[in-house]
């Protein structure tokens, strides 16, 4: 039995069928795969922006929370480089007798920790050695701290003397007087009579316009008698730390220093273009 060959009826080949299937799974994987990749590459990125903006937030908590200082030396020269702790680090400063230092910045310590630099035998390393430690003030972001040498026989080869140093409590055109004795004064100043107790300080203020100008400024003990006059330069502008020592040996006048500063002004606005 013979059948006729149908001229309207077509044959599709095996193989073009199974073809066809391979190419559209090697189409589906392919697309996985970049979707994957597409994924990965999302989750990466997103990782990254969290972990900036964590550590974006960690450095700006650290700013908010950092200490801003400068230090006067009471006495020079001094016989080595001095350097502040702040974490791990330890970072150079130079401290002047006659103004403040360069500001410095606390960001990680707790504590004002003066060190040296200290060679062991036989070591590259460069290692530091504790010359003096202050508490940080609470309260304020801003310290003035004072070195004073010490005796030999001392632990430590600096006192330090923290001073609350900002605009709040010491603003621009006051005077602060500080007692370095082991008696009680009292000072007059700009038409006022203030105690400064032992070892104690008080603050006055000129009341001066932006010109400025002198005044007179006197020193009396515990009787009630003169022992110091002159005339203090006041800037509306500025401020100024007076140190009240005891007398230098062989002198009745006490020993009397200035610390002035005069503050950064925020500078005027240019006049708009006609």
């Amino acid at each position: 039995m013979k059948f006729k060959n149908n001229p309207r009826r077509k044959s599709f080949p095996m193989k073009s069928v199974t073809t066809g299937k391979r190419v559209q799974h090697r189409s589906r994987y392919w697309f996985f795969l970049a979707c994957c990749a597409l994924s990965f590459a999302s989750l990466s990125a997103w990782s990254q922006a969290q972990a900036q903006a964590q550590a974006q937030n960690a450095e700006e908590k650290q700013g908010e929370n950092s200490v801003q200082f400068t230090c006067m030396l009471w006495e020079g020269p001094l016989e080595k480089p001095l350097f502040y702790r702040d974490g791990e680090g330890y970072f150079p400063m130079t401290p002047f007798t006659g103004s403040r230092s360069k500001v410095h910045s606390l960001k990680i310590s707790q504590e004002f920790s003066l060190h040296v630099e200290h060679e062991i035998e036989d070591q590259e390393e460069v290692f530091y050695r504790q010359v003096g430690k202050a508490p940080l003030l609470s309260g304020t972001k801003q310290i003035l701290f004072l070195l004073f040498k010490q005796e030999p026989e001392k632990e430590m080869e600096f006192r330090i003397l923290p001073i609350d140093d900002s605009l709040a409590s010491f603003p621009a055109g006051s005077f602060r007087f500080i007692n370095m004795t082991a008696e009680d004064l009292r000072v007059k100043f700009a038409g006022k009579i203030g105690k400064v107790p032992a070892s104690k300080m008080t603050l006055m203020k000129s009341h001066v316009t932006s010109d400025g100008g002198l005044i007179p400024f006197l020193i009396g003990n515990r009787q009630g008698k003169k022992v110091f006059e002159t005339r203090l330069f006041a800037q509306a502008t500025g401020r100024e730390i007076v140190f009240i020592g005891a007398p230098k040996q062989g002198r009745e006048l006490p020993s009397v220093r200035f610390l002035p500063q005069l503050l950064p002004q925020k500078l005027p606005e240019p006049p708009e273009n006609p």
